[in-house]
């Protein structure tokens, strides 16, 4: 559980630097299929394990996420999604 999470920060990682600066990954205009495969891989990840307090240091792709889900289109599939209060940590 550990390795992965810290996998994942790594990806996390990249991803919030290659947001500096910009609303969208590939056009800055509107969302591409881009956004919306990414976003649509971390749904899960942020509405169970990634809480507040793990997403602070990831600014860019926090507000990017939230402005990808928040689209009207992307709703229409997925539903609202909420974000994560409390870690949801794997048995052991």
């Amino acid at each position: 559980y550990d390795k992965a999470k810290g996998d994942f920060s790594a990806a996390l990682s990249v991803l919030n630097t290659a947001l500096e600066g910009k609303t969208y990954l590939v056009n800055d205009d509107k969302i591409t299929l881009a956004d919306i495969t990414v976003a649509s891989a971390l749904v899960y990840p942020f509405k169970l394990v990634c809480d507040g307090k793990y997403l602070k240091k990831y600014k860019n792709v926090t507000r990017w996420f939230k402005d990808c889900v928040g689209q009207d289109e992307f709703k229409s599939v997925i539903g609202e999604v909420t974000m994560c209060k409390k870690e949801l940590k794997a048995a052991q």
